[in-house]
């Protein structure tokens, strides 16, 4: 599937005061992946409508390393997105198939202007200027706040992309819902009284 080209973040989408993504830079995946599943977990028993995707890796017996699945907020559909080429298996095990997936299903979200859109992961792909990079920023032109996990590797790549349109988080998950909560709220007050002056956070 061929990848359009991310729309340009422009100044007009992107009030510094706002901040309408919320960055959680990590080291471990696993553990990234928990948090962000955790946290959205907890906006949707708040009834808050998210889109994007969360991550889960259960290790099977006899395996070195996880399988990895990816689950749409939105309608709950899930892909795996790892392929099983075996232990001694080296290189890339991604199944770039379900990306277009993925793509479609994060697009989608944005089309029905849900409260919030995870992604999981701003990858290798992304700070390449592919994969997801797209339906980021069309995500922040609908002015739809993003909460994103980002590699500590791959964190210089994402600011580069993002300006100042993000804002870091630290890692734990009072931080992050207590962020989205926020953004969730601003947004949809905004929205509702459009004549006021934005306030920075």
């Amino acid at each position: 599937m061929e990848r359009r080209p991310a729309p340009q973040i422009s100044a007009e989408h992107t009030d510094p005061g706002l901040r309408p993504i919320g960055v959680v830079a990590y080291d471990d995946g696993l553990v990234r992946d928990a948090l962000i599943a955790q946290c959205a977990a907890v906006l949707i028993a708040s009834s808050y409508k998210l889109g994007g995707v969360v991550q889960s890796n259960p290790h099977r017996e006899g395996r070195r390393r996880c399988d990895m699945y990816v689950k749409d907020l939105l309608c709950g559909d899930e892909v795996k997105i790892s392929l099983d080429r075996g232990n001694e298996a080296r290189g890339c095990r991604l199944d770039q198939d379900a990306f277009a997936r993925i793509d479609a299903w994060i697009e989608r979200a944005v089309l029905e202007h849900v409260d919030l859109v995870v992604i999981n992961k701003f990858g290798r792909e992304e700070a390449h200027g592919r994969g997801l990079r797209a339906v980021i920023a069309e995500a922040l032109i609908a002015d739809i706040p993003l909460l994103i996990g980002v590699s500590t590797q791959n964190l210089g790549d994402f600011l580069a992309f993002a300006g100042d349109s993000a804002t870091r988080l630290k890692p734990d998950i009072e931080t992050m819902t207590a962020w989205c909560r926020n953004a969730i709220e601003r947004r949809a007050h905004d929205r509702c009284e459009p004549g006021l002056p934005s306030v920075g956070a």
